[in-house]
């Protein structure tokens, strides 16, 4: 077969349709970790009751504020304590004031974090984590509502990420290309839906025919990603990787399955030569 005869169509569709499903899954940075802040509340009711006093210890605590912080390995490999270079710190970057930090879980349990407060920081010692591993830590602050920062040096990692889940973010571009991916499927629905109820036949022109293809393709690629998670393959080493294999193989196997049957419609001259050129 020469490469003139090829279906590059075919061949530039599935790709697109490998690629959607590949991107999104490189691990570009198998070394992570990250610090989230889960929540921040205040202790001080909204309610102005005079004489209420909040007291930690026995010291009084004006606008007192409680956090939840967690620490998580979201890399897939392991962290040793001794790749840390020095404890990784959690510092109040603004005007309030650090009153108390504890650990108060972990995932698995019994990690031996420990930590260590001083001025207006917190310092988590260099311990074992794992890919998923995560601790927890509630802090008591007082004054404005607190913003945190993390300083570290550990090997294989350049930076460790500091996510704020309290403000919630918008990703416009994913947002945008599946608001598009979605209407192009309701069009496409339509289109054949209304000629499969009529009983008429059409010649698709090629540019909607790959248009077709290519909507299809990352439509059918967002909801394999979105079905083949991680959490299905813990029992296994690299989960994300299995995750990954599986969908390519899914991928090119439907693409081989829909050649064939596009070669079976052709063969029984149901594609006429004026549409398939």
């Amino acid at each position: 077969m020469s490469w003139k005869t090829w279906d590059w169509k075919f061949v530039a569709t599935t790709v697109i349709a490998i690629a959607a499903l590949v991107v999104p899954q490189i691990d570009l940075s198998s070394r992570s970790l990250t610090v989230r802040l889960l929540s921040s509340s205040p202790l001080q009711p909204a309610l102005n009751i005079q004489n209420l006093q909040i007291s930690l210890n026995g010291q009084n605590v004006e606008s007192p504020y409680v956090s939840t912080i967690e620490l998580v390995n979201t890399g897939s490999k392991p962290i040793t304590s001794a790749d840390f270079d020095g404890a990784l710190q959690v510092l109040v970057a603004n005007n309030a004031k650090l009153v108390s930090a504890e650990i108060t879980s972990s995932t698995p349990k019994n990690i031996p974090a420990q930590l260590t407060t001083s001025e207006n920081k917190t310092a988590i010692s260099p311990f074992l984590s794992n890919p998923k591993d995560s601790v927890t830590i509630a802090a008591i602050t007082s004054g404005p509502r607190p913003v945190f920062d993390v300083r570290a040096r550990i090997v294989g990692i350049n930076e460790v990420g500091f996510e704020d889940t309290t403000v919630r973010t918008v990703r416009y571009w994913p947002t945008f290309v599946g608001l598009v991916t979605a209407a192009g499927l309701l069009f496409m629905y339509f289109i054949f839906g209304t000629l499969a109820r009529i009983g008429r036949h059409v010649t698709i022109p090629r540019g909607f025919a790959f248009c077709t293809s290519a909507f299809c393709a990352f439509g059918g690629v967002k909801l394999v990603s979105l079905s083949l998670t991680d959490d299905m393959f813990d029992g296994l080493p690299n989960p994300n990787v299995w995750a990954l294999a599986i969908g390519l193989v899914s991928t090119v196997f439907i693409g081989m399955l829909a050649h064939r049957y596009l070669r079976r419609l052709i063969r029984a001259r149901r594609v006429d030569e004026q549409t398939s050129r």
